[in-house]
């Protein structure tokens, strides 16, 4: 089962987290809140080993994004996610991966499509 709202969407496809972040989603803590519940139900899934986040949205890539992205992916290494792959454009990517890049147990992965993102993963 997925969780969704205006602002974000989890869904779990074969092994796969896809964490769906569009333009114009909020970065309040209420909707962080909300994402990591969300995550947390369907990381602790027997078959997930990878988190694959769409990283589409407007807000800037501020420490409070990034610190926000690397308490996501020291929570996945407790549910046995030892692989992230970030699908966004080249800038973000980037600047995401050298943050949660640096995660102990977290491998990183860019990608420039879900598709792309989807084969790294093993899909």
């Amino acid at each position: 089962m997925a969780q969704a709202n205006a602002d974000w969407r989890l869904y779990v496809e074969e092994n796969v987290i896809v964490a769906d972040f569009p333009a114009g989603m909020e970065t309040t803590e209420s909707v962080f809140a909300a994402v990591n519940e969300e995550f947390e139900r369907l990381a602790s899934q027997e078959s997930v080993d990878t988190h694959v986040s769409v990283m589409g949205m407007d807000a800037p890539l501020n420490s409070d994004v990034f610190e926000k992205a690397q308490a996501a992916a020291a929570a996945g290494t407790e549910f046995g996610i030892t692989t992230w792959v970030l699908v966004s454009d080249g800038i973000k990517n980037r600047a995401l991966q050298s943050k949660v890049g640096n995660i102990e147990g977290v491998e990183t992965e860019l990608a420039s499509s879900v598709d792309e993102a989807m084969d790294l993963a093993g899909r």
